[in-house]
């Protein structure tokens, strides 16, 4: 690519050398100034030259100026041009040895060239760095509306009929007069939205059976993304690189075709006993294709290319359709054989296509660009070198692609110990502890002591029992200070003071007096039934008035 960029960008100066330098000090022909500038820009984004392309665009904008009569034709314009020329001679030629010092140069140029210019306003500053005239922006306005009305059919079609492939013919032909526009390339990601369709197209038309359910929203997505970069180059010369319908159409696209399952045998899933199993043999698979070393040396070559693309790309959209775009050549790599080499291929695209399909190509590009370099560089190197070595040194690339794909999984796999299976059962889910409450003198605290002493094996309460007991004790004298419960303490109405009922001589004496609300804790009760009168009436709110005038006696007394 690179020896090509020289030989055409070299072409293109020469022809500029001739025209800035007329006979007669006449001005020159100012139709092929600004066609051969533009080319030369062209052929500087195709090889992603982007610091050669960007001192291209200020010749570029140089020749409109003289063209549209912004700035004269003088000495001092010829000089200007002629030295931007040999500048860009000399870029060219260190284009394979590139630096950043030279990028520096090259930008300087473009600037000090666009200043010369005086262009009037940004919006025509806007069109003319994507290089399209207001017939070209109106020819892709126009032709983008046809394919997104197009696509948008196809995709009602296909929700009609999933195996219908007069719809995908008619893809193909609306997308031809785009496809062939020089200028697209000026227009991302808008050739990178219909390769992509062409893409799934082929995809699609390589199924034994029905596409994926999700095909007809791609083809929704695609129509919405298409319509919307015709209305932005009709208003502004380009495209939102970044716009929400390219970015769904770029996430559908991986989304919809993930890469299959394992292949699992048909006798592995049977039980390990006498059988019977398999009765009828299948037909056997088709052998994969042979690749020979000078096809391997291709492959080289285009995944270099591959992963230059993927790293440059200037929008992460842009590096998500770039990426989907390599998981039908790693589909195609990971179907072949003939030697050890071309096997270690095959398990090197399936690894890398898991990577593509994962999305994790386009979120690491940078470490997966690196491994398809290598793995170019390696194939490259196939056609003299040993094929086991190769084999060899391939394989851990593979493991390096895997890695990126799952690093995390992968450290735990390995660090991971044998686990009995025994251990893997459920554990019985633990019984929650009921909370436990306080022992305090009121009600509440009576219920928990009860419940202790339940707990401790006193059994429940039981009339039939406290009755036995009743006549197998004699009863003591009533008293007004002392009682013996039985059941739950149940504390008697404030102010008043009853003789319990007895019962187990074992059971402590307990006096009355501490089942009644006194001093603080008789403030705390006139305090509850004080919230409650204010939604009370009637006998409930004399009965309530009772109890908080017995109360104030009480909470005069200290607690026991």
């Amino acid at each position: 690519m690179s020896d090509f960029f020289a030989l055409e960008a070299g072409e293109y100066l020469e022809r500029l050398d001739a025209v800035l330098q007329p006979q007669g000090g006449a001005a020159p022909a100012l139709d092929d100034f600004v066609r051969l500038s533009r080319a030369l820009r062209g052929s500087a984004l195709m090889a992603s030259q982007q610091a050669i392309a960007r001192a291209a665009s200020g010749l570029e904008a140089l020749a409109r100026a003289l063209k549209d009569g912004r700035r004269p034709w003088d000495q001092g314009t010829q000089q200007l041009a002629l030295r931007a020329v040999d500048d860009l001679k000399i870029f060219v030629r260190r284009a394979s040895s590139w630096t950043d010092a030279d990028t520096a140069k090259a930008e300087a140029l473009g600037a000090q060239l666009e200043q010369t210019t005086g262009r009037p306003s940004g919006a025509l500053r806007a069109a003319e760095a994507t290089g399209l005239d207001a017939g070209a922006r109106a020819f892709v306005a126009r032709e983008g509306a046809a394919i997104a009305s197009t696509l948008d059919r196809t995709a009602k079609a296909l929700r009609a009929n999933p195996i219908a492939h007069d719809p995908l013919q008619q893809v193909l032909r609306a997308l031809q007069p785009l496809r062939g526009l020089a200028a697209l390339n000026d227009l991302p990601p808008l050739p990178d939205l219909l390769e992509g369709v062409e893409r799934l197209i082929g995809e699609i038309a390589h199924l034994k059976g029905a596409p994926p359910a999700g095909v007809p929203d791609l083809f929704d997505a695609a129509a919405a993304g298409v319509a919307q970069a015709a209305r932005e180059v009709a208003e502004r010369g380009r495209p939102d690189p970044e716009g929400a319908e390219f970015r769904r159409f770029a996430q559908l696209v991986i989304s919809v075709f993930q890469t299959d399952g394992d292949v699992v045998p048909i006798a592995a899933l049977y039980y390990s006993d006498t059988g019977p199993h398999i009765v009828q043999q299948g037909t056997a698979a088709a052998p994969p294709a042979t690749l020979g070393r000078l096809e391997l040396v291709s492959h080289g070559e285009h995944l270099r290319q591959a992963a230059d693309s993927l790293e440059r790309a200037p929008s992460p959209t842009q590096r998500e359709l770039r990426a989907h775009a390599l998981a039908g050549t790693f589909r195609a790599l990971a179907d072949v054989g003939g030697g050890a080499l071309a096997e270690q291929v095959a398990t090197f695209a399936a690894a890398a296509r898991d990577a593509v399909t994962s999305g994790v190509a386009a979120r690491e590009p940078k470490a997966f660009a690196a491994e398809l370099r290598r793995a170019g560089d390696l194939l490259a190197r196939s056609s003299t070198e040993d094929e086991n070595g190769l084999a060899s040194q391939l394989a851990g690339i593979t493991q390096a692609v895997r890695a990126i794909a799952r690093p995390a999984a992968t450290t735990a796999a390995a660090a991971a110990p044998v686990v009995p299976i025994e251990s893997l059962a459920p554990a019985p889910s633990p019984v929650a502890s009921p909370p436990v409450a306080s022992e305090s003198a009121d009600l509440s605290g009576s219920w928990a002591t009860y419940d202790r002493l339940v707990a401790a094996g006193i059994g429940p309460a039981s009339l039939d029992e406290l009755l036995t007991r009743a006549t197998a004790v004699p009863p003591p004298a009533p008293s007004l200070d002392t009682a013996r419960p039985a059941a739950p303490a149940v504390p008697s109405a404030p102010g008043a003071t009853h003789p319990a009922s007895p019962v187990a001589a074992e059971l402590p004496i307990v006096d009355v007096r501490t089942l009644l609300y006194r001093g603080q804790r008789a403030q705390e009760r006139a305090q509850e039934l004080r919230a409650e009168a204010r939604t009370a009436s009637g006998e409930r709110l004399r009965a309530l008035v009772d109890e908080v005038c017995d109360l104030v006696g009480l909470a005069l007394e200290p607690g026991p």
